[in-house]
């Protein structure tokens, strides 16, 4: 058996094939990574919008739940949390006061227009 000396040119073609069968690897391979790239996205999009569909759902359901209340009728003298404060007391006690005052100018007219 004899070995040939291969001539430097068939070196070169065989490296250039080996190099672009390599190169078409890589190629397939990179698109079929982004292949599962845009399917991991589809799937994270799909997941945030399920997601944020069940946080309305337990919104919508929770306020569904929540007992009635009817509204009240005029305002309090009172903040809504808390002591009063003092301010608002001392209000309070002279609109009472002011109020006695009135009612009893009203009983005293009425006594008077009462004839004996």
């Amino acid at each position: 058996m004899r070995f040939t000396k291969l001539s430097s040119s068939t070196k070169v073609t065989d490296e250039q094939n080996r190099l672009s069968k390599e190169h078409a690897g890589l190629i397939r391979k990179e698109q079929a990574l982004q292949k599962t790239l845009l399917l991991e996205a589809k799937k994270e999009k799909q997941r945030k919008k399920e997601l944020e569909r069940k946080k309305t759902m337990v919104q919508v359901s929770t306020t569904l739940q929540a007992p009635f209340t009817m509204p009240r009728s005029g305002k309090s003298s009172y903040s809504k949390k808390g002591k009063p404060l003092a301010r608002e007391i001392q209000n309070d006690k002279v609109k009472f006061l002011l109020l006695c005052l009135v009612f009893a100018v009203i009983i005293v007219m009425l006594w008077r227009a009462i004839p004996s």
